[in-house]
């Protein structure tokens, strides 16, 4: 019986240890976000309990108006990552998943999605090949500025190479 239970222990260890780091900063912090807002666009950004939640309350017609980034992302070229989050809308709607370079002329560098919210939760998961990157000037964005609402995200994790 203590052999059976030092193996799991043991076994636990080494899952725990392999787990993948997440590049992003926590994203239950306003802090961790660049809330940018362009043209006539407006929105807010907040904190609550373990989500981030982004208000757009005008629209220009042009989505990257309001969009909410991580920056300062160290992505390697060529290699393999995936971000993983569940989010939800007050109303249907979709917004943008983008990786792109944090500098003029904001270039993507291997994702570039739609997804599609409902008012419950959804788990959203892209992989991509990082390509054309720039050494720690790297971003995820998330473009907000198609619609008016409110999109509430959690569990956000970037993961690659370690």
């Amino acid at each position: 019986m203590k052999l059976a239970a030092g193996v799991l222990c043991l076994l636990g260890f080494f899952a725990w240890a392999e787990a993948p780091k997440n590049l992003l900063k926590p994203i239950n912090k306003v802090e961790s976000w660049r809330f940018e807002m362009s043209e006539a666009g407006k929105g807010s950004v907040k904190a609550v309990d373990d989500t981030v939640v982004f208000t757009v309350t005008e629209t220009t017609g042009t989505d990257w108006h309001v969009q909410a980034v991580q920056t300062d992302l160290d992505l390697l070229e060529g290699k393999e990552y995936t971000l993983t989050f569940q989010a939800k809308a007050d109303s249907a709607r979709s917004i943008g998943v983008n990786a792109m370079i944090d500098k003029e002329d904001w270039h993507q560098i291997g994702l570039g999605e739609e997804a599609f919210l409902g008012k419950e939760y959804d788990t959203l998961k892209y992989t991509f090949r990082a390509e054309n990157v720039l050494s720690k000037k790297n971003r995820i964005s998330v473009v907000l500025g198609g619609s008016k609402g409110t999109v509430t995200i959690k569990g956000m994790t970037l993961t690659g190479p370690q």
